[in-house]
């Protein structure tokens, strides 16, 4: 009797994209709608898969995880991959997430770099970010970050350089972080009086930070100033009948910031 031989997908040539988000069970998962919908605009011959890192949302959304997703390009036949995190700064996370992906034995991965990975993409973003900003003279903006809890995060010199940066190049702009330095005690102390804050999330989604944290109806930045006798607000978007807080993911222009990293990514795999 003749065996039969399994019958294996011809190996891919060209990288495939897996995309690697935090995830969330909240209405900002319309950030990620959209940047999906523009790289498949931008790279339409390439193969794109998201995977999600947190997993409570995995197992509340049933979504897969970077691992999963790796399988899924592997069984297709696929041994390279450009695996582009939604993170804004290179920090512990984004640092696990790449010891990860090398991990991974069948696929040979570049990573691509992060929002602010670079101080020319700070200037950057800040470029894009500062259309919503209150001119001096109408109130002061703070933007508002995730922050890290670890001393040693490799993050917490972008936190406290832009700390120092914002008030001096924009004046009326400052920074607080959620779960960090400079905690929001300290950044609500020393900002200047002015009749009204405009808040301003500088993370990539209005998850439950943005819910909670920022707008909370309690112990949140918004009751805290408030509470100092400042008027707050915030930029917003439009979804059909829904207003939705901007972030960043919320930007067109940051979406093509990210579609710059996958490029560069891109151009990287063929040297190695």
């Amino acid at each position: 009797m003749n065996e039969r031989k399994l019958k294996k997908p011809p190996l891919k040539e060209s990288a495939a994209i897996v995309i690697a988000a935090f995830g969330t069970t909240t209405s900002g998962k319309l950030a990620y709608e959209r940047f999906d919908q523009r790289i498949r605009e931008e790279f339409q011959e390439k193969k794109i898969v998201w995977a999600y890192t947190s997993e409570i949302v995995r197992q509340k959304m049933g979504l897969p995880s970077l691992q999963q997703a790796f399988a899924t390009i592997e069984a297709e036949g696929y041994r390279k991959a450009i695996v582009q995190p939604l993170h804004i700064f290179p920090a512990t996370e984004y640092n696990e997430l790449s010891e990860l992906c090398y991990k991974y034995p069948n696929i040979r991965v570049v990573m691509g770099e992060t929002l602010l990975h670079r101080w020319q993409f700070v200037h950057e973003v800040l470029k894009i970010v500062e259309a919503d900003f209150l001119p001096v003279g109408e109130g002061v903006n703070l933007l508002v970050a995730h922050g890290t809890p670890m001393c040693a995060d490799p993050a917490n010199i972008i936190y406290q350089g832009l700390y120092t940066y914002l008030p001096q190049k924009y004046e009326n702009v400052f920074l607080a972080t959620v779960d960090g330095m400079p905690d929001r005690e300290v950044a609500l102390k020393n900002l200047p009086r002015a009749k009204r804050v405009r808040l301003l999330p500088f993370m990539y989604l209005a998850g439950i930070h943005v819910e909670k944290d920022l707008l909370g109806p309690s112990a949140s930045f918004k009751t805290a100033l408030e509470a100092l006798g400042f008027e707050t607000d915030w930029p917003v978007v439009t979804n059909g009948n829904e207003r939705l807080v901007k972030a960043l993911g919320l930007y067109d222009e940051v979406w093509q910031c990210f579609v710059e990293r996958i490029k560069r990514a891109l151009t990287l795999m063929q040297y190695f």
